[in-house]
């Protein structure tokens, strides 16, 4: 069985929507019988990769992937926003002063968010723990933990989780 986790982000464009890219992936290295899924960014933002004004409440989706020999991936995303100072959305500030005085001018960036998602790609369709997992790494990040962030990946990805009345993944 094959399980990996990513993370994307949203690589700003000077006009309209940005793109995603993969920032890290766990494990780094194909394992020889499951190759990672190429172009998995695009579908962590199915409505596109774009900026916006306002920070958006973290959201969570699983989309179904089916390759070639009609095998089934499971893609876990969890999305949520980041801000970004846009040197593009500049805002500058005069004072009273005449154009004529060579008094500097304040510039101020804007802030914008943009969307950085997790994303666990499994054959598995474990969706609760996968929100679960996903949410721990988030938490992780977000409250700057000094646990190493592959550390609490790795002791997820290789943990034994008992299924009741079933076999151990």
């Amino acid at each position: 069985t094959d399980l990996f986790l990513c993370s994307s982000v949203c690589l700003p464009a000077v006009e309209g929507e940005g793109q995603g890219r993969i920032l890290q992936r766990f494990p780094e290295k194909d394992w020889e019988d499951s190759p990672f899924p190429q172009g998995i960014e695009l579908f962590c933002q199915p409505s596109g990769w774009q900026l916006v004004p306002e920070r958006q409440q973290a959201s969570f989706f699983v989309a179904v992937l089916t390759d070639i020999n009609s095998d089934r991936h499971y893609c876990a995303c969890f999305t949520f926003w980041e801000g970004l100072d846009n040197p593009q959305l500049k805002k500058t500030e005069t004072g009273d002063a005449d154009e004529a005085d060579e008094e500097p001018t304040v510039v101020q960036t804007a802030k914008v968010f943009a969307p950085k998602s997790l994303v666990v790609v499994s054959r598995l369709d474990y969706t609760d723990a996968f929100r679960n997992c996903l949410g721990l790494i988030y938490t992780v990040h977000v409250d700057s933990l000094s646990t190493p962030l592959e550390t609490v990946i790795g002791n997820l990805l290789t943990c034994v989780i008992p299924i009741a009345g079933g076999s151990q993944v």
